[in-house]
Order: structure tokens, then C-alpha cells, then sequence
């Protein structure tokens, strides 16, 4: 052998894909007893997990929408009862601090023309005045009903014929 001759080389290894490199180190782990069989239900089951997460998450959900339907038909009585006194204490705060019907009455009687006829004065249910008030001149009764400061807020709703007069209908907006 010559010193100069370099030692014989070997061919290097060939490269092996990543599926044969694990492939070869699966067969090399020790397998719990049992085999294949007993690893291939323990990987169903680790797969299997967040499925059974998801199922058990959605019959949650279903039971609270259930339970939360089942509230709402208990409250619904509860809460109508609740709308309808906050209604009635908003109509009552409305009505209060006003005139009543009959001294609307008396101060309409100052200020009306004296051919003309109160036909209908009422509270509306949010605390507003409406009346309609008939005569031969529909713009002298609006002029006379709005030189009261006490009527000073009226607008005129609507004019209508009648037997030989027009009626005219006014209305207070609740404060």
C-alpha cells in the first residue's frame, strides 16, 4: 500500500425520506403489552378527545338556552306588569301638576267668542289637553284660544265642517 494512496472511502449513506426515518424509529419503541392493537386505541382515544369536548360543550349550550327560554317565560308576566305601572306612573306624573277638565273649562269660557261651543275637551293619556271647539270663524276661535297664556302651547289638530259652523280641534302636547 502506497502512503500516498488515501484510505479507501466508504459511499455514503443513502438519504432516507422522513416517512422511513419514522417508520424505523416506531418499530424500534417498545410497545406496550398488548401491540399494535393496544396503541392504536390509545391514539383513537387521544384523537377522540377533542370530539368529546365539543360534543359535551354543545349540549351545554343547548341546556342553558333551554334553561334561559324557560326564565324568560317566567319573567314575561313580571316584566308586562312592570311596563304597564311604569306606563301608568308616566301618565299620572303627566297629569299631575295640570288643570283639571272643569277649571279648562271655565278659563276657555273667558276667552272664547261668546257664539262659540265647546264640543269635547279631554286628557289624553300622556297628560295633553285636546278639545274642539265649534264656531262661524275657525281663525278668530284660534286667535282667541291662543291669547290665553294658559293655552299659549295648543296647535291646531284639524278644522271640519258641521251643521253651519266649523269645528275646530286643538291639542296640548303632555310636558
Amino acid at each position: 500500500m502506497d502512503v500516498t494512496d488515501p484510505e479507501p472511502q466508504t459511499p455514503p449513506a443513502p438519504a432516507h425520506s422522513l416517512s422511513q426515518r419514522l417508520a424505523a424509529t416506531l418499530r424500534a419503541l417498545p410497545l406496550p403489552a398488548g401491540g399494535w392493537g393496544v396503541a392504536m386505541t390509545f391514539g383513537a382515544l387521544l384523537a377522540a378527545g377533542p370530539l368529546l369536548t365539543l360534543a359535551g360543550a354543545s349540549m351545554l349550550a343547548q341546556h342553558e338556552r333551554r334553561a334561559t327560554v324557560r326564565l324568560q317565560d317566567q319573567l314575561a308576566p313580571r316584566l308586562q306588569a312592570q311596563a304597564a305601572a311604569r306606563e301608568a306612573r308616566t301618565a299620572l306624573a303627566n297629569a299631575a301638576g295640570r288643570a283639571a277638565p272643569g277649571q279648562v273649562v271655565e278659563l276657555l269660557a273667558g276667552v272664547l267668542p261668546p257664539e262659540a261651543q265647546l264640543t269635547r275637551i279631554e286628557r289624553t293619556r300622556d297628560g295633553g289637553l285636546e278639545f274642539d271647539v265649534a264656531g262661524s270663524d275657525p281663525d278668530a276661535l284660534r286667535a282667541a284660544i291662543r291669547r290665553a297664556p294658559e293655552f299659549a302651547g295648543m296647535r291646531n289638530t284639524s278644522q271640519r265642517h258641521a251643521d253651519a259652523a266649523m269645528i275646530v280641534s286643538m291639542r296640548e302636547d303632555a310636558q
